[in-house]
């Protein structure tokens, strides 16, 4: 297939679900592998989407602007992530505590994830309103940084050499999962790396970039013939819903990942070939879940923040909170949506984007 700029609405779609399984998985602690699996379908969305723009741009010019990328990534993230921060350290100033700067700089620097690991801060207070959901920015922020310099490098549609590349990371990705489970001495530790830290969560994106190569830059029939076929899907989704119900803690913190990211690249790619009235397809390209995957970056920020804000002075989440919570929630993320990230969207057209 021809990649090209446009906008894909679907994966708008997949980003709406995306968040609600996040928000859905944080308000009810018991659902949380609902959150998880919504980190997971955001990376790989953003693998995908980021792989199939590279691949356009580099056939349209032979090669990839670098510095325009950085740009527009720049836009893109940080207006929002900069309120969120005012937002966050208003709060904190307002209600007495003392802001802790070096988790306010993780956030900013997008290196949260290792921060929480290796340079935990003493916190006020259990209750402080921490800014503390941005290791998954981090994971993809440093996505962003690397992998359009190692397209530029290595990838050419007259030999493999990329795709040999993401083979490899992607059995090295999980095999470093797998060593340090095994090897644990502080196995919650472990865990805790495992979820958050780049190095052992980016395979998840790069199964959206192999994907996207697959079709966009090789045209690999094989693949190309099975995300077509009908029964793909039902059996990608069947198989999804097996992958999460898989007992043992072994297999959930080192290879449902990896799991999981192959499903999503026979599932996600379906819809590339689906007819206009397929139901599916309806679902993810109605006007209100396209509306919801574009405002998905300023709900994912900010749903956290009403939580933080919320537990000042609930102790304990009923209907009075859970009504504040999405009252709030709205409120904060369409003020960053409208107020904040639109107006550089214009700005973003003159560097290469083709967003809306």
């Amino acid at each position: 297939m021809q990649a090209d700029n446009k906008q894909m609405p679907f994966l708008d779609g997949f980003r709406a679900y995306a968040i609600l399984l996040v928000i859905w998985g944080h308000l009810f602690s018991k659902y949380v592998l609902a959150a998880q699996f919504g980190v997971t379908l955001f990376f790989f969305v953003s693998g995908f989407l980021i792989t199939k723009l590279l691949i356009a741009e580099y056939q349209k010019s032979g090669t990839i602007d670098l510095k325009k990328f950085y740009i527009r990534r720049f836009l893109r993230l940080y207006p929002a992530l900069t309120f969120m921060l005012i937002v966050t350290s208003l709060i904190i100033v307002t209600y007495g505590y003392k802001i802790v700067y070096q988790e306010i700089l993780a956030g900013f620097f997008y290196y949260t994830n290792y921060y929480r690991i290796y340079f935990p801060s003493e916190l006020p207070a259990s209750n402080y309103p921490s800014p503390g959901l941005l290791w998954s920015l981090a994971v993809e922020e440093h996505y962003y940084l690397v992998f359009p310099l190692l397209f530029l490098l290595c990838f050419s549609f007259k030999n493999n050499r990329f795709i040999y590349l993401l083979a490899i990371l992607l059995v090295v990705f999980p095999g470093m999962r797998i060593y340090t489970y095994l090897t644990a001495t502080d196995m919650k530790l472990a865990i805790r790396k495992i979820y958050m830290l780049t190095h052992y969560r980016t395979d998840s994106i790069l199964y959206g970039c192999l994907s996207a190569l697959l079709i966009y830059g090789m045209n690999h029939a094989f693949y190309l013939k099975i995300i077509r076929s009908k029964l793909c899907l039902p059996f990608g989704l069947a198989f999804l819903v097996f992958i999460q119900i898989i007992p043992g803690n072994f297999f959930q913190n080192t290879l449902r990942f990896s799991f999981q990211g192959i499903v999503l690249a026979f599932i996600i790619p379906c819809f590339l070939f689906a007819n206009k009235n397929n139901f599916g397809l309806k679902l993810l390209e109605n006007k209100l879940s396209v509306f919801i995957g574009r405002l998905s970056y300023s709900l994912y920020l900010f749903h956290w923040v009403a939580m933080a804000f919320l537990n000042l002075y609930y102790p304990d989440k009923n209907l009075k909170w859970y009504l504040l919570f999405f009252a709030l929630t709205i409120l904060l993320s369409f003020t960053s949506y409208f107020l904040i990230e639109k107006p550089f969207l214009r700005l973003r057209k003159k560097f290469g984007s083709n967003a809306s």
